[in-house]
């Protein structure tokens, strides 16, 4: 038996859950972006003041950053299956990256 395991335990998609919120389990990277984002709307309402007079939509535009968020957090790459956020994380790494030209000497 060693050397083996039992595929059931790491075959499973039940995800870790951190924190409970209205009936949603969240793990740890997605309440983080939750909160991120709930950070960033409330300080955008500080900065920017509330379009017309109507309640609802005078108020609409301070959702912006938490769906950014919300994208970020629960969408996919399709290719390779990585969360959105790590695979523009891992894209800008890799322009900003420093290069190293190796240039093959010639003319002599």
């Amino acid at each position: 038996m060693w050397g083996q395991y039992h595929p059931i335990p790491y075959k499973s998609r039940i995800k870790e859950k951190f924190i409970t919120l209205f009936g949603i389990g969240l793990s740890f990277s997605q309440a983080v972006w939750w909160s991120v984002g709930g950070y960033l709307s409330v300080q955008m309402s500080k900065v920017i003041p509330r379009i017309g007079t109507d309640w609802l939509y005078s108020r609409i535009h301070y959702a912006i950053p938490f769906l950014i968020c919300m994208y970020l957090c629960y969408a996919k790459h399709t290719g390779t299956n990585l969360p959105v956020w790590k695979y523009y994380f891992f894209t800008i790494r890799l322009h900003l990256r420093q290069r190293t030209f190796l240039y093959k000497k010639g003319g002599s």
